[in-house]
């Protein structure tokens, strides 16, 4: 029925009973392929508790035959030389076999000795139990329908070892706990322009890449130690920015770019320095530091490092690299093989994780996050290095579409790691310290959300999960990521974002105005002084509390990760001076003219509904015993069609102050709509009112608000439930 005889011979492939579940293959149908389908299906049903697997196989091939009763067990076999799991081989056993008995049956399939053989089962994640009574059955040790096992046959002392302190232990460990992330580079990425520029000039074209590799590779006899080359070259690049902030003091910063930093550090790559000094000084140019005051105390001395290389574990010493000797080759080209035998593009880390123990299970920012950890402990230490976690990352094809020069990365990492230490590793391929690139998660809706808890892990994380890296000052402890978005209330569209800002815990309201000042000008082409312009609360699109000048940021106002503010620029000088004001913005309804006035701000003193009507009555000349006024509806700007304003508000609430029901007026920024009660509503005749109707019907379409209009008042509908208790039928 389906068509194979192109792709494959009828006799070469079979259907089979399959459990999609658990990915088993219950039973083979040898000698029922004249049977009826309905019998062997159980008859016709709606739905079945199984489904129907096409298996396929080679002409040279023989199919096994799966047995009823049979389990099935994905074997991995574990090298402990290499640290690698291979892909699983599929084995059938049955239940009631021993230890011994499967030992024996892996041996056949893997050709490994039984007599040396671990075998570890993984039950569920993290629950990894070494089979060690030789005479338990397969059901007794947990096995199910499906399972996957570990197995390992070296005759290494690793196996005298007890199992929780062996090193087959700590790779498993790992390999359950390792997913892979893809990782979007700057466009700009020092590194990898490093990177490509140097293989560009050693090789001339991308034809003869793999020459320029191999000339990389030099005598491996004169070659220094990987390790010491990339943890020299790292140092190197990121104590730059510390010497071209210095020379920048003494009134010559120029001198910075003179000579490249790279020109100096001793590594293969000394043959072909010479043609690549000026893609070197380009390289230079394009770091640039945002706080360069703050890059000496986030340095890392050398006695720190010595003192985290001397920390050992069973985890391949050899490999204990926090940077990755991907700097030897063209990102885009395969790894090179090192003097190791270890592939280029490989960083594993063995350091223990002690810091981690206890913590959160998440480093997304969340709203009850009221600031972000610092990546660096009061003694100037990195955090991130009291941790070795796993770490290997190889360039990786994006999907076309992903920009002009974009570089990712696919990297394996054990998701215990801390984001301060995933972003050091980082630190090479981006080209800068981890204090000056940010690190943004990006969900299914391709919304991209920073993450700057540093000291918490990549646990909340899963496979293929993406992250861009973005140049710029990382956030330092105290100090919050603040939108800033310009409030214009007379405007179609009333919210304009500027820029991204940076405001820190102890910072008063007018410290922040005046960092803002050069930014707005630079940025944004607003040329303020402080007193015309003020900042306020932002929810969702509603202006809210105003923010004084003496305010100080996380004792007055309470700030979140990924916070937003408002910044509305002030017609004269600012009337605020006190939490005990309250400001409204008010506009005028003319039913004659069937039009809205602007938006006019009033600052009360109290919450006095009679202090509202002097203010209004002063601001339009409408006699105070004829005003009446409405709270609007809805967000900013709280838009609703003319035709509907003059009956569909609640003109006039009885109350005597603004903070009670029905208005709950008790914060800035509240929509106030009023009118002179003696002003007659304009008679508009039919094609008047359909004309106005299709003008207001686009005009709210735009801003997102629905037509209502209806020109009978509308009435509330009661329902009742029928067999529901008994209730007083005149309530609503």
């Amino acid at each position: 029925l389906m068509d194979l005889e192109e792709a494959v011979p009828l006799d070469c492939c079979r259907l089979v009973k399959y459990d999609e579940f658990h990915d088993y293959l219950e039973r083979s149908y040898e000698g029922e392929e004249d049977t009826p389908m309905g019998l062997l299906l159980g008859g016709v049903k709606s739905t079945y508790m199984f489904d129907l697997l096409l298996e396929t196989r080679r002409p040279d091939q023989i199919f096994q035959c799966y047995k009823p009763g049979e389990v099935m067990v994905k074997v991995h076999v574990v090298d402990l030389k290499t640290e690698s799991v291979a892909p699983p081989i599929s084995i059938r056993a049955y239940l009631n076999q021993t230890v011994s008995e499967f030992k024996q049956l892996i041996s056949k399939a893997t050709h490994l000795p039984a007599e040396t053989m671990r075998v570890v089962l993984e039950r569920c994640y993290n629950d990894l139990r070494l089979l060690n009574v030789s005479s338990k059955t397969l059901k007794a040790e947990g096995f199910f329908r499906s399972n996957k096992v570990f197995i390992e046959s070296s005759e290494s002392l690793d196996r005298h070892v007890a199992y929780t302190d062996s090193h087959l232990w700590k790779l498993l460990d790992r390999h359950a706990n390792t997913i892979r992330l893809y990782v979007s580079l700057p466009e700009q990425s020092p590194g990898s322009q490093f990177r490509r520029a140097v293989y560009q000039k050693s090789s001339g074209d991308s034809g003869n890449l793999d020459e320029g590799c191999e000339r990389v590779k030099g005598p491996v006899g004169n070659m220094k130690s990987v390790e010491a080359i990339l943890e020299e070259s790292t140092e190197k690049l990121k104590s730059l920015s510390l010497q071209q902030q210095q020379e920048g003091d003494n009134g010559d910063s120029s001198k910075s770019t003179e000579a490249s930093d790279f020109e100096n550090i001793e590594s293969p790559l000394n043959e072909i320095d010479s043609s690549t000094s000026a893609e070197n000084r380009e390289l230079e140019n394009q770091i640039q530091i945002s706080d360069p005051e703050n890059l000496q105390s986030e340095e890392r001395s050398d006695s720190d490092v010595n003192n985290d290389r001397s920390t050992s574990s069973v985890d391949s010493d050899i490999l204990s690299s926090s940077h990755s000797s991907d700097t030897l080759c063209n990102v885009d080209n395969a790894p090179l093989p090192l003097a190791n035998g270890l592939d280029s593009h490989s960083i594993t880390s063995s350091r223990r994780s002690k810091a981690n123990q206890g913590k959160k299970e998440t480093w997304d920012t969340a709203e009850e996050d009221s600031g972000t950890d610092s990546e660096y402990d009061e003694s100037g230490k990195s955090r991130g290095e009291a941790q070795y976690m796993y770490f290997k990352s190889e360039p990786y094809a994006a999907d076309e579409g992903s920009g002009e020069g974009q570089k990712w990365l696919m990297v394996h990492v054990d998701k215990r790691i801390t984001l301060s230490a995933f972003k050091q590793h980082l630190e090479p391929f981006v080209g800068v310290p981890s204090s000056h690139f940010k690190v943004f998660r990006v969900y299914a809706s391709n919304q991209e959300f920073e993450s700057v808890r540093l000291n918490e892990t990549l646990s909340s994380f899963s496979d293929d999960n993406k992250i861009t890296i973005r140049l710029g000052r990382a956030l330092k402890k105290g100090e919050y990521r603040v939108k800033v978005y310009q409030l214009l209330v007379n405007e179609p569209e009333p919210c304009k974002f500027l820029l991204d800002a940076v405001f820190a815990k102890g910072m008063t309201v007018r410290q922040s105005k005046e960092e803002l000042l050069p930014q707005l000008r630079e940025q944004c082409g607003l040329d303020l002084t402080i007193d015309r312009f003020r900042l306020r609360k932002k929810t969702w699109k509603n202006p809210g509390t105003v923010f004084l000048d003496y305010h100080i940021y996380e004792e007055d106002i309470n700030i979140s990760s990924n916070w937003e503010v408002f910044l509305e620029i002030l017609d004269g000088v600012e009337k605020m001076k006190s939490m005990s004001q309250l400001a409204v913005l008010s506009r005028r309804w003319r039913p004659s003219e069937m039009k809205l006035d602007s938006f006019q701000e009033v600052v009360l003193e109290s919450s006095s509904v009679e202090e509202l009507k002097e203010k209004l009555s002063e601001i339009s000349g409408i006699p105070l015993e004829n005003i009446e006024f409405a709270k609007g509806r809805g967000t900013f700007p709280c838009d609703i069609s003319i035709l509907e304003i003059h009956q569909d508000l609640d003109w006039n609430p009885k109350v005597s102050t603004l903070n009670v029901w029905p208005l709950y007026i008790c914060d800035d920024g509240a929509v106030i709509f009023y009118r002179d009660k003696t002003e007659e509503l304009m008679e508009l005749t039919d094609e008047q009112r359909n004309e106005l109707m299709k003008k207001e019907s686009s005009r709210l379409q735009k801003t997102g608000h629905r037509v209502t209009y209806s020109p009978r008042k509308e009435k509330a509908l009661k329902i009742y439930l029928d067999g529901a208790p008994n209730k007083d039928l005149t309530q609503d």
